[in-house]
């Protein structure tokens, strides 16, 4: 998962081959493209001027069509010398680690990938270990450049020490990109039921503010719970996502953590169930009734 790897400009000689490129990657995938360097689609573009008006046209929406999926990102400050060929600039950034993979015309490296053989797996899903930090790194891409977020786990409680810790270690990222709003989907029996209603409603208040200004939301942003009851409805909430416009990630057993030792299976989610979800905890079409809302404004 999150998986980041970068091409060379010159592998594709046809916008048949470019989308081909462009369907390894992307949130469904769970692995991104690079745009390496920081003008690598107009890099590309120029290699299709001379081809004809309709080519050269399908290349500029592909790319833009990968811009706005966030198939392709970028990343800034990596360094780019223009005396040197593409692969000779990459190789050390894949041995920094700052690449997962590259893609070349040639290659004589296990992680470089000769473009006429590549072949990567339709997912990235992988096995995490059940730490916070493991949980913001499998997500990294979508807390940082997704406007809106929203993370649905019916047993999903702030108050508790194996929860707080992997939500604080979203919002620390999340607080550092382009998220507007931030909102748990949680069932209200599995928090309201150990007491006070009233009481453990102030708590998750206090709570949530606390790991807010912590986190250092800019002003304007928002972070909402949302406990809603679901037992006897037909929407019900099951397994674990992170969502977002653009794609999601699942996580097999919820957002906390584990004991040392135990993982967490995390993947990608498909595009009909990403559209599927969306309808739900974006669109509000559901049965579920919303028992309360907590809403944290900055």
């Amino acid at each position: 998962m999150n998986e980041l790897y970068a091409a060379d400009p010159a592998v594709c000689s046809r916008a048949s081959e470019l989308k081909l490129l462009l369907a390894s990657f992307g949130p469904y995938a769970g692995r991104y493209l690079a745009n390496y360097p920081i003008d690598w689609s107009a890099q590309v573009e120029r290699q299709f001027d001379t081809v004809g008006q309709q080519e050269a046209a399908r290349v500029k929406t592909l790319l833009r069509r990968a811009r706005e999926t966030l198939t392709l990102i970028t990343r800034a400050n990596l360094p780019w010398n223009m005396n040197q060929a593409w692969l000779a600039n990459a190789t050390p950034l894949l041995h920094d680690r700052h690449f997962d993979g590259l893609i070349a015309v040639q290659a004589d490296l296990p992680a470089v990938h000769p473009f006429d053989t590549l072949d990567l797996p339709p997912t990235a899903e992988e096995r995490i270990s059940g730490i916070a930090s493991e949980y913001a790194h499998v997500a990294k891409i979508l807390l940082l450049l997704s406007p809106e977020l929203v993370v649905i786990d019916p047993y999903l409680n702030p108050l508790k020490r194996n929860c707080a810790p992997v939500l604080k270690a979203m919002f620390d990222l999340a607080a550092k990109g382009k998220s507007q709003k931030f909102t748990l989907w949680v069932r209200a029996s599995e928090i309201l039921s150990t007491g006070s209603a009233a009481t453990i409603l102030s708590d998750l208040e206090t709570v949530l503010h606390r790991m807010v200004c912590q986190a250092n939301f800019k002003p304007g942003r928002s972070v909402e719970m949302i406990l809603v009851e679901d037992e006897t409805r037909q929407t019900k909430m099951h397994a674990r996502y992170l969502l977002s416009i653009k794609g999601g990630i699942r996580l097999d057993q919820g957002f906390q953590q584990l004991p040392q030792g135990r993982h967490v299976d995390a993947g990608p989610i498909g595009q009909t169930i990403h559209n599927a979800l969306l309808d739900i905890y974006f669109d509000g079409k559901h049965d579920m009734r919303v028992v309360e809302r907590l809403i944290i404004s900055l």
